[in-house]
């Protein structure tokens, strides 16, 4: 095993194809090629993937680009909403930059680590004028208590960057999105998220916050955003992703 092979772990019954990112030792640390999750395992547990299975996993998830880009390109009227996106990890957040443009929206992406999220949100939201905001990255959950915020890797980072938001702009000026794999979605929504994840402590995929930020960007600003549509174009599980009735950000062109 070598840092760039793409594997799979026995433990897990395969559930899930990673990359290695590196290896100190007996551990090698992975990222998900589609889920949004880091993880670390030994390298006995690791199983490369076989290239003919790895080609129709791409394809899938290629066609599943396909089609969120298909069926959100018809809803799309003139002037959408304007996305800025913080993202913790390049890969991810080359994904769904790569999809925004695909749609035609604009969006303004910014690698930035989870901790100095709050110091520069308030930058980055004077620079681009967005209405649309994503604080997206890493979490996890250790299963030792659902309510204490310390038994999450990001959430409390998280939060503290939406309280910053929310100390200039209310919940009707930028819509929020905030969360990753396993983060405590209601201390999200309680800190002044719009939308956030994960309300059932599970993984969601590299998309995911993404077609909740363009869902909100191509839903008429008169009208609330429909939960159900973001879940018909995701393949997150129902429940998964949540949060409070929030108006669209799209506006038509008047002649």
């Amino acid at each position: 095993m070598q840092k760039g092979d793409i594997v799979s772990r026995s433990s897990h019954n395969h559930d899930i194809i990673f990359v290695i990112t590196n290896i100190d030792g007996n551990i090698a640390y992975l990222r998900g090629l589609y889920i949004r999750l880091s993880a670390d395992s030994d390298l006995e547990d690791l199983v490369p993937v076989d290239e003919s299975d790895l080609n129709r996993y791409n394809e899938s998830k290629m066609e599943y680009q396909k089609n969120i880009i298909n069926t959100y390109k018809k809803k799309i009227g003139h002037i959408t909403g304007k996305i800025l996106h913080l993202d913790s990890d390049p890969f991810y957040l080359t994904k769904c930059l790569n999809l925004y443009k695909s749609l035609g929206i604009y969006a303004y992406g910014v690698e930035v680590n989870e901790a100095l999220m709050e110091d520069q949100i308030l930058e980055y939201i004077r620079k681009t004028r967005p209405n649309i905001v994503v604080i997206t990255g890493h979490d996890s959950y250790n299963n030792r208590g659902i309510d204490d915020l310390r038994n999450y890797k990001n959430t409390i980072n998280f939060i503290k960057a939406i309280t910053r938001i929310r100390s200039q702009y209310d919940l009707d000026d930028i819509c929020i999105f905030a969360g990753a794999c396993g983060s405590n979605a209601e201390g999200l929504i309680a800190a002044g998220a719009n939308f956030a994840s994960s309300f059932d402590r599970k993984n969601i995929e590299a998309f995911d916050p993404a077609i909740v930020a363009i869902m909100v960007a191509i839903t008429p600003f008169n009208q609330i955003v429909d939960i159900e549509s973001i879940y018909n174009f995701s393949k997150m599980q129902k429940g998964s992703i949540g949060g409070i009735e929030s108006y669209g950000k799209m506006r038509l062109l008047v002649r």
